[in-house]
């Protein structure tokens, strides 16, 4: 019998997150070295050129799952070498918007790459109807981890 199918399924769901991370700390590895950035640092410039209406802190701590300590702590550092701006939110004083500055497009935009051909590798051999599935039952995980983590 094939050791893939013996392989509990849940023990199978963690070993592909564990795997898409080091894939991910893999590809990137190189480029964060040579552009001086922090794979945190990497994560909020894309997360904020990904996602342009989710532009705070507890946005990227939020859906990231990063502690709110290291976003902290990397906003702080882009905000300081011209990467990152913010503005106090008009709406609500409370919040804090934040914005790529013109300095770290070409930056980002060299992460987008990385970040995409990653994305080709994972999704490599999967058809456009496999791709629907697989979001559908990834989105009810999602729901039922969050469901899970609120209560």
């Amino acid at each position: 019998m094939n050791k893939d199918v013996k392989l509990n399924k849940y023990l199978r769901l963690f070993s592909l997150s564990w795997k898409i991370n080091k894939l991910y700390e893999k590809k990137f590895r190189s480029i964060l070295a040579e552009l001086q950035l922090t794979q945190s640092e990497a994560d909020v410039l894309l997360f904020l050129y990904n996602n342009k209406l989710l532009d705070t802190a507890k946005d990227i701590a939020e859906y990231r799952a990063l502690s709110k300590s290291l976003i902290s702590k990397s906003v702080d550092s882009l905000l300081t070498r011209g990467y990152l701006s913010s503005e106090i939110d008009p709406n609500d004083k409370r919040s804090i918007r934040l914005k790529i500055e013109p300095a770290a497009i070409p930056i980002v935009k060299k992460l987008k790459s990385i970040q995409k051909s990653s994305t080709e590798i994972i999704s490599r051999d999967i058809t456009l109807e496999e791709t629907k599935v697989l979001v559908r039952i990834l989105n009810k995980v999602h729901r039922n981890i969050a469901d899970e983590l609120e209560e």
